[in-house]
């Protein structure tokens, strides 16, 4: 009896999970996740409901292929002083003819790929097609995964592409694939200079879960190389990424990552071995703040409690929290915060949906019915602690509404008076926009409204006079004073309602 509900505890990793009709069907699936979720992301981009991030990701991913240099965008400038986000780079030959929709169609194939290879790695576990394929299923429709994925005003971060990344990660060291989890593990490096903790956390998962399901070999066969080999490399890549950051000559709006930590003030940390001396210091801080307490309770629910069947993995995945932590923003849901902890939650329950999977398999009609009964009813549980855990416009992303807080009526009149923009603007004429009208010129010359000093006076300037965002509030004849605008020099090409479209004097 107790060997059979000891699997709960373990893994059934098998060398290989040979392709079959689930996993045809698995495919179908993913295909038509990826376009309903593009569905969403389109229609909210063209609803006006994006700004910011997405339209930063765009120019900096296109840089390199305009002559402009690496990374580079009209908003921070020199982004590489920031993050190391080198995985834009070959997004860039799709950013460059599609623009920011080129972007949000790589975040829905991202997706789409996540539940394919969620389903493979129930496979691989010895999971049945059929149970892998709803599984899988629940995961990604999980309200948590649906408002990670919904990145409701931003539309776009590339750190969004690592859940999948890991998943993929997760699958070829469960299959011990030293090349191939070495160049996905290198893929994910590409992301951001915190990324390799996300891909360190995938590593200690399959390298656990590994050695738990042969209990009866040598260590010589439950030892997983490349698995170790991806935590030496991850480790080592943060200390690399950060230097290279660092090496970057800061910019007015683009500040070295260190000078953005809310913890410490600007200039603090001298470089970034001061920064781990930091964090060695105030563990104690670290591991007792709000941020921790938060993610524990994040970790259970996530999961589906399935986290308790392995609750030593809430100990040793503790630095996914390390930069929200430093930051100290109260941001630890935000995707560029959350990846890392996205990816691991996925991992875990996984892993937790196959051993009870297994379970019940071996047990009596009576007992399957009233384990299957109890993890309905903590799953019910579980989703209804995420959905008050994540915005309420998260529910809407279920029935594809778009977050714009635009009505139809604004939309058409922006669509109306901005059309000419199209039409007359030249591609090169620099452009700025309030807040939520960055979509006239995604593919343009665009500037931010408040990052202007050094920079060449806008052409072109897209108006909302009531702009949520008061700072970016336009109308025909008023504007941010900070700008160094003088409206004077423009003249008013066309007005709708609170959209009103200006073009610098001749």
């Amino acid at each position: 009896m107790w060997r059979r509900w000891r699997e709960m505890f373990t893994s059934n990793v098998t060398v290989a999970a040979p392709w079959d009709r689930w996993d045809s069907v698995a495919l179908i699936l993913a295909v038509f996740t990826t376009l309903w979720v593009f569905a969403l992301k389109l229609k909210t981009f063209y609803d006006l409901g994006y700004s910011g991030d997405l339209f930063v990701s765009v120019q900096a991913a296109r840089s390199w292929l305009e002559g402009r240099g690496l990374l580079q965008d009209n908003c921070f400038g020199n982004v590489l002083a920031i993050h190391g986000y080198f995985l834009l780079l070959p997004l860039g030959f799709i950013a460059k003819p599609f623009g920011a929709p080129g972007l949000l169609f790589v975040l829905a194939t991202s997706v789409g790929a996540a539940y394919f290879w969620a389903t493979r790695i129930l496979r691989l576990l010895g999971v049945n097609g059929r149970v892998a394929l709803i599984a899988a299923e629940v995961l990604l429709i999980s309200p948590l995964s649906v408002a990670f994925y919904q990145e409701a005003g931003h539309g776009f971060h590339v750190e969004t592409l690592v859940p999948a990344l890991s998943l993929i990660l997760f699958y070829f060291l469960l299959r011990q694939r030293m090349i191939a989890s070495i160049v996905t593990a290198l893929a994910i490096f590409s992301v951001k200079e915190d990324a390799p903790i996300a891909a360190a956390m995938v590593a200690i998962v399959a390298g656990v879960e590994t050695w738990i399901s042969l209990p009866d070999k040598s260590a010589r066969y439950r030892f997983n190389w490349p698995a170790v080999i991806t935590l030496i490399l991850s480790v080592s890549a943060i200390p690399v990424l950060l230097a290279i950051s660092w090496s970057q000559s800061p910019t007015t709006y683009a500040r070295h990552s260190l000078d953005r930590l809310g913890l410490v003030a600007p200039g603090t940390l001298s470089n970034p071995g001061a920064l781990f001396v930091f964090v060695g210091s105030n563990v104690a801080h670290w591991l007792g703040s709000s941020v921790v307490r938060q993610w524990v309770w994040i970790m259970t629910v996530g999961t589906f409690g399935t986290i308790l069947l392995r609750p030593y993995y809430l100990v040793v995945a503790v630095p996914t929290t390390v930069v929200t932590w430093l930051v100290n923003r109260n941001d630890l849901m935000w995707a560029p915060r959350f990846f890392s902890t996205e990816g691991l939650l996925w991992c875990i329950t996984l892993v937790g949906f196959a051993s009870i999977a297994r379970t019940i398999s071996h047990c009596s009609k009576g007992t399957r019915t009233a384990v299957l009964t109890t993890a309905i009813g903590i799953t019910a549980l579980s989703a209804s602690a995420q959905l008050a855990l994540v915005p309420w416009f998260a529910r809407g992303a279920y029935l594809l509404r778009s977050t714009s807080l635009y009505s139809s009526s604004e939309r058409q009149a922006a669509d109306a008076v901005f059309a000419r923009y199209r039409r007359e603007g030249k591609p090169e004429e620099p452009v700025i926009a309030s807040t939520m009208l960055f979509r006239y010129a995604h593919d343009r010359n665009l500037f931010w409204l408040n990052r202007l000093h050094g920079r060449p006076a806008p052409i072109w300037i897209l108006g909302d006079s009531a702009d949520n965002y008061v700072p970016f509030r336009i109308s025909a004849d008023t504007i941010n004073a900070n700008s160094g605008i003088r409206m004077e020099d423009y003249t008013v090409i066309d007005r709708r309602g609170r959209f009103v479209l200006l073009r610098k004097k001749e």
